[in-house]
């Protein structure tokens, strides 16, 4: 049976981008897609797609063999993409 998470791209993505802007994720980090798909108990194409969107925020580099690798980014990108996140909410 999946976690509650196999439904909710948008909460995946929130999630690793929460984690990213905080650190909690360090840059450089690198991920094996399919190892967080266990974790988490959802298929490994959610996590793909999240990670899909989460390169194209410009917070991870997406890598062969299905792993990603965290970006090092500048205080203006975070806040940059933190203004933009918080935009679309409004």
């Amino acid at each position: 049976m999946y976690s509650p998470l196999a439904n909710r791209m948008d909460l995946l993505v929130q999630r690793y981008r929460e984690a990213v802007v905080t650190k909690r994720l360090a840059p450089g980090a690198e991920i094996v897609l399919a190892d967080e798909a266990a974790i988490l108990n959802v298929p490994v194409s959610l996590v793909r797609n999240a990670f899909r969107q989460l390169a194209s925020m410009g917070l991870v580099e997406l890598m062969p063999q299905g792993r990603a690798r965290v970006k090092s980014n500048n205080i203006q990108s975070l806040q940059a993409l933190e203004y933009g996140h918080t935009r679309r909410r409004a």
